[in-house]
């Protein structure tokens, strides 16, 4: 029994910290007046976009291909269904950028988006 509560205890707190290093990248985040508090636990695929437009995933750089095989594989292992996408993007990053991130998601057949931004005025 003593066994089961190390391995629970290790499980959480490894899991706890895969949960910190996905927004680890700091990141200038847009700002928002208004939005929705999201707590949800719905499967979710996070990617970020730094300054030059690069996009990453877990961590690890990723071309946009390769963005599109993360969520469908993603996808998989929940059952077939769409999942949430959430995108933390630096304010400074041109639309360009995001714009095929947002292809790309919907190639997958992800409508569920969400932006990840700070709570205070408009910018």
């Amino acid at each position: 029994m003593i066994d089961v509560t190390f391995l629970l205890i290790i499980f959480f707190l490894v899991s706890s910290h895969l949960a910190k290093q996905e927004n680890f990248l700091p990141l200038d985040l847009p700002s928002a007046t208004a939005g929705i508090a999201d707590f949800s636990d719905r499967p979710t695929v996070t990617v970020q976009v730094p300054k030059d437009g690069s996009y990453q995933v877990n961590g690890a750089e990723v071309s946009l291909p390769q963005v599109r095989s993360v969520i469908l594989t993603r996808m998989q292992a929940e059952g077939g269904g769409p999942i949430r996408i959430r995108i933390r993007t630096d304010r400074n990053v041109p639309y360009g950028a995001l714009a095929k991130l947002l292809k790309e998601c919907a190639l997958s057949g992800n409508s569920d988006i969400v932006f990840a931004v700070y709570e205070g005025e408009g910018a």
